[in-house]
């Protein structure tokens, strides 16, 4: 293959994987690390094996990205976030996501959803992309909601 498909000096490459045979590719071959539908414990296991599997093949520490792709519905309460990314990802992945939305979502109130992010920061993700559910019409509102509302309660995140 020409040019090589990795280069030094050449942009970072980030990959994503859930098993361990992934997470040991990451390891050897990564310069970060993308997830979604996950945990936060489930997200610092993974951490965990990419290191281990890094340190094997003798790559240095250097940077390592980290992110998640989080599924996200603000709203007045939990229950009615809840219901909302329900109907959004259960006609997405063709499933009753119900389920998984409350395993791996960040939904309910400003407080709610800040702690969700604390969490996963505290996993050890430093790049979060956010995946607003609900009605396509509502998405500029949930933008708005999160930049005034859940902002500043991660101020502290962002100097760290």
């Amino acid at each position: 293959m020409r040019p090589p498909p990795r280069q030094a000096g050449g942009p970072p490459i980030w990959f994503a994987g859930r098993t361990e045979a992934a997470l040991r590719r990451i390891g050897r071959l990564g310069d970060g690390y993308l997830a979604y539908v996950i945990t936060p414990d489930r997200y610092r296991t993974a951490l965990e094996t990419i290191a281990v599997a890094a340190n094997a093949t003798g790559r240095s520490p250097g940077p390592f990205g980290t992110g998640h792709l989080l599924f996200t519905r603000l709203d007045n309460t939990y229950e009615t976030a809840l219901d909302r990314a329900t109907e959004t990802l259960s006609v997405r992945y063709a499933m009753d996501f119900r389920k998984a939305a409350a395993r791996y979502c960040a939904l309910g109130t400003p407080e709610q959803v800040a702690e969700r992010i604390r969490e996963f920061h505290a996993a050890g993700v430093r790049h979060v992309v956010l995946d607003l559910l609900g009605p396509y019409e509502e998405r500029r509102r949930q933008i708005e909601r999160f930049a005034t509302d859940i902002l500043p309660l991660l101020r502290d995140l962002r100097a760290g």
